[in-house]
């Protein structure tokens, strides 16, 4: 059995990374929807630049509010299959890995530090071997001595007809 502790700490650093985006993004959403704060937000837009009428300035509010609540919803899909893939990493490693790969890919655009974490974990997932320990930790059979004395008394046997061939050289 190998161990994943790398990819592990990856996916969950990344988990609690987008977490906390989500978190930022819950709280900040309710605001948008506040009436003083879109008035004042309408009225730093008017100061700083006098052709924004209030029709505009709701108008790209409303929109940055879609647009919030679309990566909020994107985020926690994203979020939910981070988690899966974390969970499933001691037992259905490939799996996990291709769901990481997945999460990093699709949140490349919003949060690129979970993508590449993310990527990376999923990567090592799937490209990782356990390591061949046939000779480390083997135990030695009556059987397997027999298999390893039959080949000693194969190759004694080949070089005695070697050396019986007076043609072979």
């Amino acid at each position: 059995m190998i161990k994943r502790t790398i990819e592990r700490v990856l996916s969950w650093i990344g988990i609690v990374l987008q977490l906390i985006g989500v978190v930022a993004m819950a709280l900040f959403l309710p605001l948008m929807g506040n009436s003083d704060f879109k008035d004042t937000v309408v009225q730093s837009m008017q100061e700083q630049d006098s052709s924004f009428t209030k029709q505009d300035s709701t108008e790209i509010l409303d929109i940055l509010s879609s647009l919030i609540t679309f990566g909020l919803v994107f985020s926690i899909i994203v979020l939910i299959i981070a988690i899966i893939a974390a969970t499933l990493i001691g037992k259905k490693a490939k799996l996990a890995g291709v769901l990481l790969i997945i999460a990093g890919v699709v949140s490349i655009l919003g949060n690129w530090i979970n993508a590449i974490l993310w990527i990376v974990a999923g990567i090592m997932l799937l490209v990782r071997k356990p390591k061949n320990d046939n000779d480390d930790n083997k135990v030695h059979t009556q059987d397997d001595d027999l298999e390893y004395l039959d080949k000693e008394e194969q190759s004694a046997s080949h070089h005695q007809n070697d050396r019986d061939n007076n043609y072979k050289y």
